[in-house]
């Protein structure tokens, strides 16, 4: 296989930046999750890669919950922050706007263009990553870029 124009090919793919949060005994975590997509439509279902050493991968196991905020073209410094090591920057959300998803209490972005509230319904292994696959309880949607 070439591995460079896979590389290059792989990086070519479309893919938007969302939050990805999690509410577990009490303490709630998000980080930034670019390999999100739609998985059925009936039920309507997401899948979210995420990387297997994460705390939020830990976390939404435990919970069987997580939302999916999508961000606003102006929210890069929101994707920043949450983008960084758990180990680094522990409270991510903090200083972030979030209100509790109606079905489980999970936190979602109230300035994100819209999010989607999961239950999760299967996980795969995915080489360095997992995927959670989740079937969606909740949306809510706002308008905006």
């Amino acid at each position: 296989m070439n591995e460079a124009a896979t590389h290059r090919v792989l990086e070519r793919f479309a893919c938007g930046l969302h939050a990805l949060t999690v509410k577990h005994a009490g303490e709630e975590h998000g980080m930034t999750a670019s390999w999100v997509s739609q998985a059925s439509f009936h039920p309507p279902m997401v899948v979210v890669a995420v990387e297997n050493r994460s705390k939020t991968v830990g976390m939404i196991r435990d919970a069987h919950h997580f939302a999916i905020s999508v961000l606003r073209a102006g929210q890069r410094d929101v994707a920043e922050k949450l983008g960084r090591a758990s180990a680094d920057a522990p409270h991510k959300l903090k200083g972030i706007k979030t209100k509790p998803a109606p079905t489980s209490g999970v936190p979602v972005l109230t300035d994100a263009l819209g999010w989607v509230e999961c239950r999760v319904v299967a996980t795969l292994p995915s080489g360095d990553h997992t995927l959670l696959l989740g079937e969606v309880l909740e949306a809510g949607v706002e308008e905006g870029e």
